[in-house]
């Protein structure tokens, strides 16, 4: 009986200590203060992201292989952008047109250009008249060419044969070889782009004027062709024609080169 009450007396002080813990606990829990809650700011209704919208033009892949460059797939001339020379590109300045002077050629044997220009037309009364083959010539002869052909051969055209000049028969600018091919002998004006030579004329009307044929063709071809060469000897130091000797029968020979002392003297034949 005694055990069972000593018993009951410590559970009950066992209980009272835990009763005891708790409220001290609690007290100093709520002791401490809690931070005040804040609003939200914004909108309380969160919406779903809007879509983007879907383009109409489907986007086919390109049909390059893989591995190709881009750089191998040709593009049409037409296409393509055309620019002017370079800012600092030397000009061979003519009579209302221009033309780049490329590098100067060194060839072998004295052969060589300082100022060459490459030409593939011509400017003649407001018109490009063209080339039938390119030549390589000097800038100072090709501004000799530009004006014989504005000064004397279109106007001798109009008025002996009654049309216009659309093409020149070209037979020689620079080739580095002897006088008249000869293996051995001087040096060419030719050989030093100082030279052209001119075959023909194709005309307006469908004609062909040749040098060969027409030098002692019909009246109007005979005045034509002499009004050229009349005009040629007062512009270039040397012109040869079919009166000249046999082999400038077919062409007529203008250059540039440098005759007696000073330079001073003109060959016309």
């Amino acid at each position: 009986m005694g055990y069972k009450t000593g018993g009951n007396a410590a559970g009950r002080l066992l209980s009272a200590a835990l009763v005891i813990g708790m409220c001290i606990g609690a007290a100093h829990v709520s002791a401490t203060p809690m931070p005040k809650a804040r609003p939200y700011v914004g909108n309380v209704t969160l919406l779903p992201p809007m879509p983007l919208p879907q383009s109409k033009v489907s986007v086919q892949p390109s049909p390059v292989p893989v591995g190709k460059p881009l750089s191998l797939v040709p593009v049409p001339l037409e296409n393509q952008r055309v620019f002017p020379p370079a800012s600092n590109a030397k000009m061979c300045v003519l009579r209302g047109w221009s033309v780049e002077i490329s590098s100067a050629v060194d060839g072998p044997g004295g052969c060589g250009i300082d100022q060459p220009v490459s030409l593939r037309s011509v400017v003649g009364g407001g018109q490009e008249i063209g080339l039938t083959m390119p030549v390589q010539i000097e800038c100072e002869l090709a501004q000799k060419l530009d004006g014989w052909m504005q000064d004397v051969a279109v106007p001798a055209a109009r008025r002996e044969l009654g049309v216009s000049i659309t093409r020149i028969r070209t037979a020689a600018g620079y080739a580095c070889r002897g006088r008249n091919n000869k293996r051995g002998a001087k040096l060419s004006e030719h050989g030093k782009g100082n030279a052209i030579d001119i075959a023909g004329f194709h005309l307006s009307d469908g004609r062909e004027v040749t040098v060969e044929e027409g030098w002692d063709g019909s009246s109007a071809e005979v005045r034509f062709l002499s009004s050229l060469h009349k005009g040629a000897c007062e512009r270039f130091t040397t012109v040869l024609g079919p009166e000249a000797d046999k082999y400038h029968q077919d062409h007529l020979h203008f250059d540039q080169g440098c005759h007696g002392k000073g330079c001073k003297y003109r060959v016309c034949k």
